[in-house]
């Protein structure tokens, strides 16, 4: 079972963006920047091709929507938008899931230091603590409450 797998089951907690029947967003546990989340389907597939024209455009325009509540929550002034889309392209967890990583002015030497050690460190167990649990719950209330506010 796929660590998405087990927050989908209620298994292991997620500090919850969004949901609705075709999908989840929640915080991304070792984030590049404040405010890092993660949309993945409810379907448990590998890549992008696996999924249903339907569920894959449904995931991106959830993905955007986020990407607007980051910026209105957080301030953030961009995003990226990023898929490892399989094994040979750095994909660590075998569930499709785009992050949605908001990006703050002067913040570039930060982040790409960041995002090399997200990647080295995906292997590694992450010791769970009220107190960081309490900050992604605190981030993700953020966004989605300017998630909320702009429903289409």
């Amino acid at each position: 079972m796929s660590v998405f797998a087990a927050i989908l089951s209620g298994k292991l907690p997620a500090s919850q963006v969004y949901q609705d029947d075709l999908c989840i967003a929640f915080m991304d546990i070792h984030p590049i920047t404040r405010g890092h989340t993660l949309v993945i389907p409810r379907q448990c597939v590998t890549t992008l091709d696996q999924l249903p024209p339907g569920t894959r455009a449904h995931l991106w325009e959830i993905a955007l929507r986020i990407g607007a509540a980051q910026r209105r929550a957080l301030g953030s002034g961009a995003q990226h938008f990023l898929v490892n889309d399989g094994k040979l392209a750095s994909q660590t967890v075998p569930h499709v899931h785009i992050h949605v990583i908001p990006r703050y002015g002067g913040d570039t030497a930060r982040a790409v230091s960041k995002m090399i050690w997200h990647v080295t460190t995906l292997m590694l167990p992450s010791r769970e603590t009220r107190r960081r649990r309490a900050r992604l719950d605190a981030l993700a209330q953020q966004i989605a409450t300017a998630l909320d506010a702009h429903t289409p």
